[in-house]
């Protein structure tokens, strides 16, 4: 296929393109071999119109394709040299008397070049829906015009063409209704030993549909019981002998409420099946019944019970849909009870793990306020031995206070819920502004916030959310480069991102997932100080305001991490000043 034709004027597309091209491709016709049907009728267009090329035209996405010619060798040109695209946009016969005088077509490759078209006539071939997806069309190398009746007769053999298609798929839809029968009838010969006294009796459409029923009643996943009025089995399926563990033969003629159920419900059940057989009872009933199996287990079964009527109206038994939701009931007993115990370990948990935060706090206090006070005192230069030692208590209690903190609040996120509350961002973002100045002074960050929204949420987890990130991006940067930390929103389908975007050190993106589990480093202490619990913090967080987070990073090239959030949490935009930006 060449490449598009500079200067040419192309025809523009249908304005339901997308429809007439899912029209075309539902015809089944592109790249097929030719056919006579199609043929014969591109002949008699030909021979009528007196021109030596009739082609019918299918016109694809980049190019028009042909389904049958005459008088010309090419199977397809480009959509953009195609005639056809043209005739496509009306539903009546386009007609061009002389090509070169018309400026659509007088540049055209295909009348400047081989096969030198001067005439063209095109009748859309328009398939059920409107769609019209090609052309039956004459060409001829010299200027001419079409009579009425030869204009008439290549709108009739442009329908036929329709006509023919239409054929061509109800042959298909035959054939495949055809392939569907006998894969269907050969799925009912397995049963016709079973049910061969009853064939003997019957038509064959009666035959057909009893043993479709058959076989429905028989591989059906409930069980199935069909009783007479006086509570005698007539029919059983498999699944039903499978439950009361008997054969089903053994069932047949026995009466259901002696054989299944407990002696202290028989009565009970009698009375209350008797009245959906004298129409008491509402006719169709779910309920829950027991019923014994051959080992005198009592299995619990939710019941779907019909009254069966004759064609008078009169009722000739009952049929029984059950369920056995015996193993379900015991699952959801036993999933209660364990749930229970999951609720109390969490309530014992959480009491423990408050204790635990009080208890270790005071000694973590005692111990870093006397290391301090020794710090304070020691007449030690700041590189003896003994200072370096008690350097050494003050960073490790120091970090086991935070690691006490943020184990506190990562479990009391555990079952807790987020407020609802109007949260503007910016304001938001400023407080955490202020509660890293230490932190932004000290490493020469920068700080840039672009206009924020107004949210619902829980102000006080996404300000600790807000500040972990920010926190992460100062603190994980290259050395000798100063932190540069942006923090934007916007609009992404249906969710709103709010991220947080840093020029530091970035993250190898087979980490992007483990940095959010807890206690998860990918870096030494020497090298960076934390806990490991931040980001599984803010994931959590996340997930409380119907969210979720991810990251966006590559080793070396900063890290972008992502609060996303449904759009539906968004009440009010922040006001549009320049971003503020903070630096030490």
């Amino acid at each position: 296929m060449s490449k598009a034709t500079p200067n040419l004027p192309n025809a523009p597309h249908p304005a339901d393109e997308s429809a007439r091209l899912a029209a075309l491709d539902a015809t089944h016709l592109l790249d097929t071999l030719p056919e006579p049907a199609f043929d014969d009728l591109t002949r008699i267009a030909s021979l009528i119109c007196g021109t030596p090329i009739a082609l019918i035209s299918l016109v694809d996405r980049e190019r028009q394709w042909f389904k049958s010619r005459i008088g010309l060798d090419a199977s397809e040109t480009p959509r953009e040299q195609a005639f056809c695209a043209h005739a496509i946009l009306k539903p009546e016969v386009l007609e061009v008397p002389d090509a070169c005088e018309d400026s659509r077509f007088r540049d055209n490759p295909l009348v400047t070049g081989a096969p030198g078209i001067r005439f063209y006539a095109g009748a859309p071939l328009e398939v059920a829906g409107g769609q019209r997806i090609g052309t039956l069309c004459v060409i001829d190398t010299v200027a001419r015009t079409l009579d009425d009746a030869q204009r008439e007769a290549l709108s009739a053999l442009a329908r036929q063409v329709v006509a023919q298609i239409e054929l061509r798929d109800r042959v298909d839809a035959m054939r495949e209704a055809r392939e569907r029968q006998n894969m269907f009838e050969r799925q009912l010969q397995r049963f016709n030993d079973e049910l061969s006294a009853l064939v003997a009796l019957r038509t064959r459409e009666v035959e057909a549909e009893r043993d479709r029923a058959r076989l429905y009643f028989d591989t059906a996943g409930s069980m199935m019981v069909v009783t007479d009025t006086a509570g005698r089995v007539i029919q059983a399926n498999r699944k039903s002998a499978e439950v009361l563990g008997r054969p089903v033969d053994s069932l047949i003629g026995r009466d259901w409420f002696e054989l299944c159920l407990p002696a202290a419900e028989r009565s009970e059940a009698r009375s209350y099946f008797g009245g959906l057989v004298d129409g008491t009872q509402q006719s169709e009933r779910r309920f829950r019944g027991h019923a014994l199996n051959a080992s005198g287990e009592l299995r619990v079964i939710a019941w779907h019970t019909s009254r069966l009527e004759d064609e008078g109206g009169v009722a000739t038994g009952l049929l029984g849909v059950g369920e056995d939701i015996t193993a379900r009931l015991r699952a959801e007993e036993h999933l209660r009870h364990t749930l229970a115990e999951l609720e109390r370990s969490n309530i014992a948990l959480q009491q423990f793990v408050h204790v635990a935060s009080h208890d270790l706090r005071e000694p973590i206090n005692s111990i870093l306020n006397f290391a301090r006070l020794l710090a304070r005192e020691s007449p030690d230069a700041p590189d003896s031995r003994s200072r370096r030692y008690i350097d050494f208590v003050v960073r490790g209690g120091e970090r086991l206070r935070q690691l006490v903190d943020d184990l506190l609040a990562y479990v009391r996120l555990d079952g807790a819920e987020a407020r609802t509350d109007a949260v503007s961002l910016s304001e938001l973002l400023e407080d955490t502004r202020q509660a890293l100045a230490d932190a932004i002074g000290r490493s020469g960050a920068t700080l840039q916030v672009a206009p924020l929204p107004v949210i619902r949420g829980d102000r006080s987890l996404l300000g600790l959310l807000m500040q972990n990130l920010i926190g992460n991006a100062i603190k994980f940067h290259a050395p000798d480069v100063a932190p540069e930390v942006t923090v934007t929103a916007q609009r992404v389908k249906d969710e709103l991102h709010v991220a947080v975007s840093d020029n530091g050190i970035g993250i190898e993106p087979s980490f992007h997932e483990r940095i959010f589990a807890a206690f998860e480093r990918l870096h030494a202490r020497s090298e960076y100080e934390g806990t490991g619990l931040g980001l599984a913090l803010c994931r959590r967080i996340a997930d409380m305001h119907g969210g979720h987070m991810f990251v966006e990073s590559a080793a070396g090239c900063g890290a972008r991490f992502v609060l996303a959030l449904p759009i539906s949490r968004m009440i009010g935009q922040a006001p549009e000043p320049s971003a503020r930006t903070t630096t030490a």
